[in-house]
């Protein structure tokens, strides 16, 4: 398992890189965890609820080395997003905004190990 922190607002080129792969596995993760119908969880719908944000990115020369602000926290397995934590990294603490979880690896208790992490 790898875990990588891409910048989300705005986007890097790494979260540019994994937008497709991402959303699909939110876009599972809502049909089959909450039951959504396919057609409910859309690209700007997605992009909207856990992409935009107002927080602005800030670099500090003592902050941690992505910065503070907006990120999509990605669980890797065998070269592919199992997971993703939606996150926000502030002076002072890190605020989880959302988990979403390919439901396939629903044993994994991602969203456990996501807030014990």
């Amino acid at each position: 398992l790898k875990v990588r922190v891409v910048r989300s607002s705005p986007p890097s080129s790494q979260f540019k890189a994994t937008f497709q792969e991402s959303y699909q596995v939110y876009k599972r993760y809502q049909m089959v965890i909450h039951k959504d119908p396919p057609d409910k969880p859309t690209i700007n719908q997605f992009t909207r609820f856990l992409c935009d944000s107002p927080l602005e990115a800030e670099n500090a020369p003592n902050g941690p080395e992505c910065g503070y602000g907006s990120f999509h926290q990605q669980y890797w397995l065998d070269g592919k997003i199992i997971a993703v934590g939606v996150i926000d990294i502030l002076p002072y603490c890190v605020s989880s905004v959302y988990l979403y979880y390919d439901p396939d690896y629903s044993f994994l208790s991602l969203g456990v190990y996501s807030a014990l992490r």
